[in-house]
């Protein structure tokens, strides 16, 4: 039942339970006219409410069926073809074969329009007026619901994008990061004087390409990686052999499609949360499996006073909610952490656009 709700966009029940026996009173004055509606209430009644059931039920699977083979929000001709077709069916099934089924046992049930020689027309009618009616009833509530339910989900998307703003802005201007980066580099000036130079033009890059960034929802995954290039350059620089970064990503995924500097996060994360020295150097490797990009790195935790609150991957895991159904997997063992991100493609970041 819940999927038949889903695919209606609502709960029925209770339309059913009103609307079946309201309807079938305004058609048996329709069809039957008010005498005899008068004369003979409950026979005339119980023939249009079994009609009026049979065309009801059959309608709605047809409906159900109908958003379920088109669950996009766009109406076109196929789509348009597809119901007329199936409308019709309902029609003529339910018409002829509750008719022959009502003849064999309800034979009386044809001396009744006979009060009313307009009774013909008047039933085909009004069989069309109920087929339109209960349409335009269901599709109303169901795009209704369905621009609600988008516009729900576009607020708390523009939520989320705008808390991922404030915590690429916090990035920026991490003072842990910027901290040490400048020990670094107070380090290097009187060491190797173009390493410095080459290591603030890396530094001013990294800062650079986060402001591009950052109000994009999706960049290519080339893109992504160019702007890692320099983030890594200022890990490698400081650390000085304790980190390792592979990166063995087919040219194939290059034109996919991935969250903004959410490699750059979770990199940041590994460094932030592991050990790294030479006796125990952090290994990161960065690849594709299956249709998802691997972040992983060997587990050597820290012992940390504080709990970690994960800012970074939550704040990726529900902006990829919004983006694609696949979902961000993320996985520890003893001896690695691991972190899989969906690779979305072009139809899908067009689709998003």
């Amino acid at each position: 039942m819940i999927k038949t709700d889903a695919y209606l966009g609502f709960n029925d029940r209770a339309l059913i339970l009103v609307g079946v026996p309201l309807i079938s009173i305004v058609v048996t004055i329709m069809i039957f006219g008010s005498n005899a509606f008068a004369k003979d209430t409950l026979p005339c009644f119980g023939v249009a409410l079994i009609f009026t059931f049979c065309y009801w039920m059959s309608f709605r699977q047809v409906l159900i069926n109908y958003h379920r083979d088109f669950s996009d929000y766009k109406f076109n001709f196929k789509r348009l073809f597809y119901i007329s077709i199936r409308l019709l069916a309902v029609f003529v099934v339910v018409k002829f074969s509750i008719g022959f089924l009502l003849e064999i046992f309800i034979p009386e049930h044809v001396e009744y329009y006979n009060t009313n020689k307009l009774a013909p027309y008047v039933a085909e009618v009004s069989e069309i007026i109920l087929i339109a009616l209960v349409f335009f009833v269901y599709e109303g509530i169901f795009y209704f619901n369905k621009s609600r339910l988008i516009e729900i989900e576009k607020n708390k998307l523009e939520k989320v994008t705008a808390e991922q703003k404030l915590n690429t802005l916090k990035n920026q201007v991490n003072p842990h990061f910027l901290f040490n980066s400048l020990n670094t580099l107070v380090t290097l000036i009187p060491e190797d004087e173009d390493q410095a130079i080459q290591f603030v033009q890396e530094l001013s890059k990294t800062y650079r390409t986060i402001l591009e960034v950052r109000d994009e929802k999706l960049i290519t995954i080339s893109k992504e990686l160019e702007a890692l290039d320099s983030y890594i350059y200022l890990l490698k620089t400081r650390f000085q052999g304790k980190i390792e970064i592979s990166n063995t990503i087919p040219d194939a995924y290059l034109s996919e499609f991935v969250l903004p500097i959410s490699l750059q996060i979770l990199i940041e994360n590994a460094v932030k949360h592991n050990i790294v020295s030479k006796s125990k150097p952090l290994k990161i490797d960065i690849y594709v499996e299956d249709d998802f990009l691997v972040v992983k790195n060997n587990l050597q935790k820290k012992n940390q006073k504080f709990v970690s609150t994960r800012i970074g991957l939550t704040n990726i895991t529900s902006r990829y909610q919004f983006m694609t159904d696949r979902k961000v997997r993320v996985e520890e063992t003893e001896q690695f952490f691991k972190v899989s991100l969906p690779i979305i493609n072009n139809v899908q970041s067009h689709h998003q656009k």
